[in-house]
């Protein structure tokens, strides 16, 4: 790689080399004696030089071939051409003109004419890479601010959703979802155990979960929260693993990135705990409903014993009634046969009522369990917002 040149100077007559090498000591000059040579001198060059002076008249090719072929990778913005000839005819500097060149010298070239243009060049030359070098960072900071918010308001949409989240796979979903979301393809695995009975939920962008990357994730809940192989990311934060399969190269965006995943997979395993709860209301409103039916059938049958005991008490007056004269001691007798099967009945009509507090108290645990659902149908959609 050549090193940086303000100045490159073509001219295959040596002592003219040394006069303007001379003459532009001040500046770091390089002098070459081939056009070829100096054409590949300069595409070799990382930065292209300020000022660039050809001889239109060489060997091998003249000033003019030359110039249009460093026009092809050396814009007039990056460098001023000037040609030095011996002729000042009008065709010459059109010619220049169209293929690029910004001035021309006449031999013999007046010195202090050289170096006056060569120093308004190269700070014009200069002024405008530093205007050039402050745009390109001024632009990679609004890039770098942009992306920034990007992420940010990824994270903020997964936030949103999870808090409105009711169940391990919308959860599972939404990790993925959001991962996809920063450009990455991951697997996202849930191991939990839930009244002595333990349950697995994987979810992945990808079509289908490979037996190894299944195995991979059931072993991270035995490792750090944090590993990393290569382009691979593992993430352990029970009762989640999560595998990153593409994070990307640039050390910066990787670190960011990294700091994001972790983040939501520990807020999902906050989250995990309320979704649990959730679950438990979900079984309790099971088991309640078995119990109900339970009750039910057990009411029907008390309900037959006060029809049986009441139509026991009416077979019993009226049997009184003809066997016995309404005396005072028989009307006595009658009323309190009446007492005795009418409280009996009573008995069994408030022991039903126990099905009718059940029945309340299921209602109210199923109108929760639908408010989280329609927040778990709420937080799909926020998730489907379009980012920025």
């Amino acid at each position: 790689m050549v090193k940086e040149y303000e100045i490159v100077i073509v001219d295959d007559d040596i002592i003219t080399l040394a006069l303007l090498e001379e003459a532009l000591k001040e500046f770091n000059v390089l002098v070459m004696a081939s056009p070829v040579d100096a054409l590949e001198a300069v595409r070799e060059m990382e930065i292209p030089p300020l000022l660039i002076i050809l001889d239109v008249t060489m060997p091998q090719m003249s000033g003019f071939e030359l110039c249009v072929k460093l026009r092809e990778f050396v814009s007039e913005e990056q460098s001023d051409i000037i040609f030095h000839t011996a002729s000042s005819e009008m065709e010459e500097r059109l010619k220049g003109y169209e293929i690029g060149a910004s001035d021309f010298l006449i031999k013999p070239i007046e010195i202090q004419e050289l170096r006056k243009k060569a120093k308004t060049i190269i700070k014009r030359g200069k002024k405008r890479r530093a205007e050039q070098a402050s745009t390109e960072s001024n632009s990679q900071l609004i890039q770098a601010v942009i992306s920034d918010l990007t992420e940010q308001g990824i994270l903020i949409h997964y936030f949103r959703a999870a808090s409105k989240t009711s169940s391990i796979s919308s959860l599972l979903n939404l990790i993925v979802k959001t991962a996809s979301n920063f450009g990455i393809n991951s697997s996202v695995q849930a191991k939990y155990v839930m009244n002595d009975i333990e349950y697995r939920q994987a979810v992945s962008n990808e079509v289908t979960i490979s037996a190894l990357e299944r195995e991979l994730l059931d072993r991270l809940e035995y490792s750090e929260r944090i590993m990393t192989r290569g382009k691979r990311l593992f993430l352990n934060y029970p009762p989640f693993t999560q595998i990153i399969k593409n994070m990307p190269d640039d050390p910066a965006q990787a670190g960011r990135f990294r700091d994001h995943l972790a983040i939501i997979l520990e807020a999902a395993a906050s989250q995990y705990r309320d979704i649990v709860k959730t679950d438990e209301v979900n079984l309790m409103i099971q088991e309640l409903e078995v119990v109900q039916k339970r009750a039910d059938l057990e009411n029907q049958t008390k309900n037959r014993q006060v029809l049986d005991t009441l139509t026991e008490l009416v077979d019993s007056v009226e049997s009184k009634i003809f066997e016995y004269g309404l005396t005072e001691e028989q009307e006595s007798e009658l009323l309190q046969l009446f007492r005795k099967s009418t409280d009996k009945a009573y008995d069994t009509i408030d022991n039903a009522m126990t099905t009718e507090n059940l029945r309340l108290i299921m209602q109210r645990l199923k109108a929760l369990r639908e408010l989280s659902q329609s927040q778990d149908e709420e937080a799909e959609s926020i998730v489907d917002v379009e980012l920025f």
